[in-house]
């Protein structure tokens, strides 16, 4: 099989020649993995690892932000960072809500590029489409903590501002799917709904606030073809029946460490109906494990994720970090190519 074979046929829940595997790092660590391999670009970086899956995104090309982003939000910190202001703070009203002048614009981005992007891996399973985190941004515009007590107080107002930042992403996602959507394989989007003891706000709220929007881009995704996977870290067991329910085909990044998520009961339960993509411990074992410890992982998890297929290896967040030691990684990736085929030689 090929790579794009691989992972279509897994998700499609069925065996193939071996796990897939994905790549997600910061760029510090990606240069070092490089340097500790020998390769002379990412590319090359990628066939080492045996990486299946490749990814596109659209381009920024809209006005000079400054230190903004294209919501109007100051961030600062280390990597994502944190909001630093919160442009729809104090907000009482749909109408201020459709009076902000800072909604960005999706003539602000590029996608003329993809289709060139694309041509060279189409024997790989190609991930595209905007992040689309609409919760995440529209809590951010407002502040969290306003965020959820508005949710009581003015639900009609925050349905507002998720509307907005929920109509933006359709917007980019379907250019997105109008350049290039023939040459893509999977619409990748995601939200931050969980911590690692539970989900940030209540199931009944995410239903009501968050999953309409998610049903939203789930249902584009299956009309331009696609499979479809959704991002969101942490303890986000009670909302997986909903996610298997509006028919996701795969779930990322299964935080193992997280609460009610361990792999064999999520296996168990969901794994007929939703694949699993992640899943490998990166709050110890890729971090601070011994070489030892990390093959050690790759066959517990293969050996209770893989059998009948709907199982795709990568780490239990998708950014692994610039302090992450480069022969561990080396390490997670070799023996999961070599122990997760599903017929040893």
């Amino acid at each position: 099989m090929n790579a794009k074979e691989r992972v279509i046929t897994t998700f499609e829940h069925r065996e193939p020649d071996r796990v897939p595997l994905w790549y997600g790092a910061s760029d510090a660590l990606t240069a070092r993995l490089m340097q500790q391999c020998n390769v002379s670009h990412e590319e090359a970086l990628m066939q080492r690892l045996h990486i299946d899956f490749r990814r596109v995104h659209e381009r920024y090309i809209g006005p000079d932000l400054g230190a903004k982003t294209y919501w109007g939000i100051e961030r600062g910190g280390g990597y994502y960072g944190q909001p630093l202001t919160h442009p729809l703070a104090g907000v009482e009203t749909v109408e201020q809500v459709a009076a902000y002048t800072g909604w960005p614009s999706p003539d602000w981005f590029d996608f003329s590029h993809l289709r060139q992007e694309c041509e060279p891996w189409r024997d790989y399973a190609i991930i595209g489409g905007p992040w689309a985190v609409v919760f995440t941004d529209a809590t951010e515009l407002v502040g969290m903590g306003e965020f959820f007590m508005k949710m009581h107080t003015h639900p009609e107002v925050m349905h507002a501002v998720m509307q907005k930042v929920s109509d933006f992403y359709y917007e980019l996602a379907l250019r997105f799917f109008e350049a290039a959507g023939d040459l893509l394989d999977i619409f990748f989007f995601g939200d931050d709904i969980g911590t690692q003891q539970s989900m940030i706000i209540s199931l009944p709220h995410w239903r009501e606030f968050c999953k309409p929007h998610v049903e939203r881009f789930l249902k584009l995704g299956k009309q331009a073809g696609l499979k479809t996977m959704f991002h969101s870290c942490g303890a986000v067991r009670k909302m997986i029946p909903d996610l298997v329910e509006m028919g996701l085909d795969a779930l990322n990044p299964i935080q193992v460490r997280a609460r009610g998520m361990d792999l064999r009961e999520l296996k168990t339960e969901f794994g007929a109906r939703m694949a699993f993509h992640g899943g490998f411990d990166h709050q110890q074992v890729l971090p601070f494990g011994s070489e030892a410890d990390v093959r050690a992982e790759a066959h517990r998890v293969i050996d209770i994720m893989a059998p009948g297929g709907g199982y795709c290896l990568a780490p239990s967040h998708d950014l692994m970090l610039d302090d992450f030691p480069p022969h561990n990684v080396i390490a997670m990736y070799d023996e999961a190519y070599q122990y997760g085929r599903y017929t040893q030689a």
